[in-house]
């Protein structure tokens, strides 16, 4: 069902600035959502301020991908009082935590939910960033991409229908380019290796002002018509909010018109767009030795060894890279007819399918492949003036 704001031409009124304040967690959870924004994370996924409060100062904070007991202590010992995850802590209905509560001297009663009352009472908000901003953080691509020397050229999605949105708006001449730089950098209009890409066509507006009113064009008590631009186009839905906001603050209305359909029309996997999609996949110049790649793939994650589906490829020509569990997204990869699949991990079952389809699968394990969560993350958080302290807590490695 569209959504729509009713018009109404008045002159936007510029409100005194507020007083400087101390950041607050808030302000820098805001910063972050602005980043991912948490409509971006799928529907099962549970993201955001999971634990805590929001009012407070902030201290400092911890970013790591699991709550553990390691990333508490450091939080205590450095007095943050955030710790910014990317696994969700706290999952709703069944999956995973059900209760807080103090295991006490128990360590076999130790679990997510004694690490949360642990921080709850050391005062340590909790907040986890994750599909969110997998789909968003594009930091992320670029770092891969590079370190694996492969130029990056789209995106890898496991489910496309109803992930685009439409958006209609009413403009006056005057604005009409404003208004399309405006939601074009809050990220509508990027199709495939285009961005900016908008429909308008013209027309007449009316509109009465009623008492009280401020019109943009014309006088309050009589009828107007005006030229208007039917300014259209297309955007992730995620970044909903996000485009609305940039659109209001370019529209010269105090009431926008504007309308937003769901789309089943897929996205295409070309290009680097934001909230689209997960990790990329890419193409090298010429087709490279794989004990190059694998080389180059055991430098960037820092690992000494992986799984490797066998035989290994004599020569690689496309790759594909996801954080995280990669399972959902191999047919994704085999469809880019990419030669190798990087990922966390994958299963044994779907890299059994993916090597009798001709593609060959690395597991580099599952946080191993997540470690530039924590460098973008850190980023972030510096931008927004927070000193941070990263936590590598692998659950597993290679052994020996």
């Amino acid at each position: 069902m569209a959504k729509r704001r009713l018009p109404s031409r008045k002159v936007k009124s510029s409100a005194n600035p507020a007083k400087k304040t101390k950041t607050s967690i808030q302000d820098v959870l805001r910063g972050l959502e602005f980043k991912a924004p948490l409509r971006c994370s799928e529907s099962w996924d549970n993201v955001g301020l999971l634990a805590g409060t929001a009012k407070a100062p902030i201290q400092s904070a911890v970013v790591c991908i699991d709550l553990t007991q390691k990333a508490l202590d450091v939080a205590i010992a450095k007095g943050a009082n955030l710790i910014v995850n990317h696994h969700p802590c706290i999952f709703p209905k069944s999956k995973g935590l059900s209760r807080v509560v103090d295991s006490g001297s128990n360590p076999a009663s130790n679990s997510s939910g004694d690490l949360v009352y642990q921080a709850l009472r050391k005062g340590i908000s909790v907040a986890a960033y994750h599909t969110n901003f997998d789909q968003c953080a594009l930091e992320v691509v670029r770092t891969v991409s590079h370190g694996l020397g492969v130029e990056p050229q789209g995106r890898l999605m496991d489910h496309a229908e109803g992930s685009l949105s439409k958006l209609v708006v009413y403009v006056p001449t005057s604005h009409l380019d404003q208004v399309r730089t405006a939601i074009a950098e809050a990220g509508a209009g990027h199709l495939g290796n285009y961005d900016t890409c908008t429909f308008s066509s013209s027309g007449e507006g009316t509109f009465r002002g009623g008492k009280g009113s401020h019109p943009f064009l014309g006088k309050a008590g009589r009828l107007e018509k005006v030229k208007e631009f039917r300014l259209e186009t297309a955007f992730p839905s995620g970044l909903e909010r996000e485009i609305v906001k940039a659109l209001m603050a370019a529209h010269p209305y105090e009431e926008v018109a504007y309308d937003i359909y769901p789309l089943k029309q897929p996205p295409s996997s070309l290009g680097l767009v934001r909230g689209l999609g997960y990790g990329f996949w890419g193409e090298y110049s010429r087709a490279r030795p794989f004990s190059d790649v694998a080389k180059d793939v055991r430098k960037l994650f820092s690992v000494d060894g992986f799984w490797l589906t066998q035989p290994a490829p004599s020569r690689v020509k496309k790759i594909a890279f996801v954080a995280g569990k990669g399972a959902s997204f191999t047919s994704a990869a085999i469809a880019e007819g990419c030669d190798l699949f990087i990922t966390g991990e994958a299963g044994y079952h779907v890299t059994l399918d993916a090597k009798r389809r001709g593609m060959a699968v690395i597991e580099l394990g599952h946080t191993e492949s997540e470690r530039f969560f924590l460098t973008t993350m850190e980023g972030w958080l510096a931008e927004l003036g927070v000193k941070s302290y990263p936590v590598s807590d692998p659950t597993q490695k290679i052994w020996p």
